[in-house]
């Protein structure tokens, strides 16, 4: 029983001393971030698209229908529209900005990453 936990001991102690790194680690957390630059584009166009919904409605309630119920629901219509792509595309600077502040958590990983590989390549 004391020799397997002796040899888990001692594969510790050899993987802090040698300070290996995990390659699918910086791999996972490097498309992780790519994931979420990808997803906060689709919010974004998310965002307009429900704006130009909204602008759609209104322009056609006034088309459609010229008369104080535009004046009612039209121009609140158009309005909102105009708000929802505006906070989706403040929405995105701002998300886009912690993403890039995300990635700075991973530290020098990614050097390290293309260092591990290209050494490994070359033996």
């Amino acid at each position: 029983m004391w020799g397997g936990v002796r040899g888990f001991l001692l594969l510790l102690i050899q993987d802090f001393n040698h300070n290996t790194m995990n390659k699918d680690l910086v791999l996972r957390e490097y498309l992780a971030i790519e994931r979420t630059k990808l997803a906060n584009e689709r919010t974004l166009l998310t965002y307009i698209r429900t704006g130009l919904y909204f602008l759609v409605a209104g322009s056609t309630l006034g088309y459609v229908i010229e008369s104080a119920f535009w004046n009612v629901m039209g121009w609140p219509l158009i309005i909102i529209g105009g708000v929802i792509t505006l906070l989706g595309g403040i929405r995105f600077v701002r998300v886009a900005a912690q993403i890039r502040k995300s990635r700075k958590h991973i530290g020098n990983a990614s050097a390290e990453f293309i260092k591990s590989v290209t050494s490994d390549a070359s033996s």
